[in-house]
């Protein structure tokens, strides 16, 4: 099988002549940028410039050289950047670096750390009058989709990789809330400011729509996964109420899905980190195909139970290997026990795409990673 019909077989829930693999089809399935660097060495790769795919992560843009020694499947499609945006960083005395986004918020990395955080929040009142006045992503700028249905038809003719798209203009509904707002103040507001809430989270719904529609437009018919993402829940549970959830966020994400199939046959690729069990039904209903990270060390989240409940539904897209503890911590073979288990729950009768819970991070030891991949190929 090409990569391609390997990972639609996956898809449609039939199994392929092996697991399909992903490392860098999107920014949530990467590798850290300090990690890759290491891994490349490792491999006897020639040392080239690293390209940081997205500023926040700090995550690679993947090489081919890689990604056929890993046997990984996917490459991203990215739009482009908008033509009246460019992140500019600013490093201050004590060394930290900081930007703003689109949106107007501040996000910082201090010295020695490999992340930037939201720090400073554009909106400081719940008002429509500061909604009104708040800087907003323009999501029909040309620049954004300027080349890309030639470069989606170059990857069709030149790879046989299964394509990944990201539209631009982000795809979060209650993240985008709290970034702008921070986290304590975007939570009150879903109970306490209905009307600023509704009017903030349908500007946001329309704003997605469009730079989605746009983005399909170019390429819709040339992509095999696309992408969308909120992160709902932290390790243990949920971070809004499901019946808040059922309100507020789930019509407006029917919406926004609805727009995305009737401009393309691409898979919905979903990602929510942390015990997403609760939502799992309502994400069905509005239409997602594939659930990610499928993060193994959260409440509930059982491998061998989401198949058994979901796997006629719902595909599987990482939790492929413990992030948190096994694949940072444990040794080579223990890498291997754990991603042999994950195979072994999610990969019967196809559905499942192998990458391990969201991106590799750093201090990942590359002797891990090699047995994980390895692992994922059969050995």
């Amino acid at each position: 099988m090409t990569h391609r019909e390997r990972v639609i077989t996956a898809l449609d829930h039939k199994e392929p002549d092996r697991l399909p693999i992903d490392l860098g089809g999107s920014v949530v399935t990467s590798i850290s940028a300090v990690t890759y660097r290491a891994l490349r060495h490792y491999l006897g790769l020639p040392e080239t410039e690293v390209c940081v795919a997205e500023a926040v992560q700090q995550i690679a843009l993947v090489d081919e050289d890689v990604l056929e020694l890993l046997g990984a499947d996917i490459i991203p499609l990215w739009a482009n950047p908008p033509a009246n945006y460019q992140p500019v960083f600013h490093t201050d005395a004590d060394g930290t670096s900081s930007f703003q986004d689109e949106f107007g918020a501040t996000l910082r990395k201090p010295l020695g750390c490999e992340y930037y955080d939201w720090c400073e929040f554009p909106l400081s009142e719940p008002s429509l009058r500061a909604l009104t006045a708040m800087p907003w992503p323009d999501p029909a700028d040309p620049a954004r989709f300027a080349g890309l249905h030639a470069r989606a038809q170059q990857l069709r003719a030149e790879t046989d990789y299964a394509i990944f798209g990201m539209a631009p203009c982000g795809h979060d509904l209650f993240n985008q809330l709290l970034r702008v707002r921070g986290m304590e103040n975007g939570l009150s507001d879903l109970l306490l400011e209905e009307e600023f809430t509704n009017a903030f989270l349908d500007r946001l719904t329309a704003t997605i729509i469009r730079a989605q529609e746009l983005y399909l437009d170019a390429v819709g018919d040339l992509l095999d996964i696309h992408f969308a993402a909120d992160d709902l829940c932290g390790q243990a549970g949920p971070l809004i109420s499901p019946a808040l959830f059922r309100r507020m966020i789930k019509p407006r994400l029917a919406r926004i899905i609805s727009a995305i199939k009737a401009k393309t046959s691409a898979k919905i690729f979903y990602h929510s980190c942390g015990a997403i069990i609760e939502f799992i039904p309502d994400l069905i209903e509005v239409g997602v195909d594939i659930l990610n990270p499928v993060q193994v060390s959260a409440a509930g989240m059982d491998t061998a139970w989401l198949k058994r409940e979901y796997g006629q539904d719902l595909c599987f897209w990482g939790g492929g290997c413990d992030t948190q503890r096994i694949l940072p911590f444990g040794t080579p073979d223990e890498v291997c026990a754990e991603t042999r288990r994950r195979i072994r729950d999610l990969s019967p009768g196809g559905g499942f795409i192998f990458n391990p819970v969201h991106n590799i991070q750093p201090g990942v030891p590359p002797t891990n990673i090699m047995a994980m991949f390895e692992t994922a190929l059969g050995g």
